[in-house]
């Protein structure tokens, strides 16, 4: 029994170890060993806990439970680190970075281009500047989703058909990139990009400011609070004094 609670633990730890360094990609065949183990593991464990004599008693719905809850997770975490669980992560991003309307559609006129931008950012009093950090906050999504497709093509073996998913994942990434660069760059060429910017950088400014007189004021207040209370339990000892 010591044997198995140990070997649970060289598991879990593998499995934590899994999740915290995702940079080495496994086969499909390696990660459902690994989940096959961790499932026998937990199996043998339920067993020895439930069985009579045993000093720590759990109720049967319980173990079951964790057991499967633990199954699942090295399920999970094994198969994200396999080729195939990278691509569809990087899937899953690609299609959550698509929703911009900026970054899936391709502007050949110009003139169109900045009515969406009006249109997507019509609530914005700087619909530029909304438009431009929107579009700087995907780039290192993209960044990160290239690198799951790079690290998943890198360790297919001649599985063709995963390699042409790989490939048509990686040519959708390249598309959004260069669709999201183009935008950055004709909103920085816009005649009125600089006179927005220069409105946000003051508002932030005194956003800053507002904040920073906000806190002062906190503070004197919860200086203030602070004296009354001295000045309220000196009174009440100068009184008991008295008595």
């Amino acid at each position: 029994m010591i044997n198995m609670l140990k070997n649970m633990k060289i598991f879990f730890l593998l499995i934590i170890l899994a999740n915290c360094f995702p940079t080495y990609a496994i086969q499909n065949s390696t990660a459902n060993i690994g989940t096959a183990l961790v499932a026998s593991i937990c199996a043998g464990g339920s067993y020895m806990v439930t069985r009579k004599g045993f000093p720590y008693k759990m109720p049967p719905l319980s173990i079951i439970g964790a057991s499967i809850i633990t199954t699942a997770a090295a399920y999970y975490l094994f198969h994200r680190s396999t080729p195939l669980g990278r691509i569809k992560r990087a899937n899953i991003l690609l299609a959550e970075v698509a929703r911009h309307t900026l970054a899936h559609t391709i502007f050949d006129d110009e003139n169109v281009f900045f009515d969406t931008v009006q249109d997507v950012y019509l609530t914005n009093d700087l619909p530029l500047i909304s438009a431009y950090n929107h579009l700087i906050s995907l780039v290192p999504v993209i960044h990160h989703i290239l690198s799951l497709i790079n690290k998943a093509s890198a360790q297919i073996h001649q599985d063709a058909l995963l390699q042409e998913e790989c490939d048509a994942s990686l040519s959708r990434a390249n598309k959004i990139f260069k669709n999201i660069s183009e935008a950055i760059k004709r909103i920085r060429e816009h005649k009125d990009y600089l006179s927005q910017l220069t409105i946000y950088k003051e508002s932030l400014t005194q956003e800053k400011q507002t904040i920073a007189q906000e806190q002062m004021a906190l503070a004197q207040l919860q200086m203030a609070h602070a004296q009354q209370s001295n000045t309220f339990l000196k009174w009440l000892k100068a009184i008991f004094r008295r008595q």
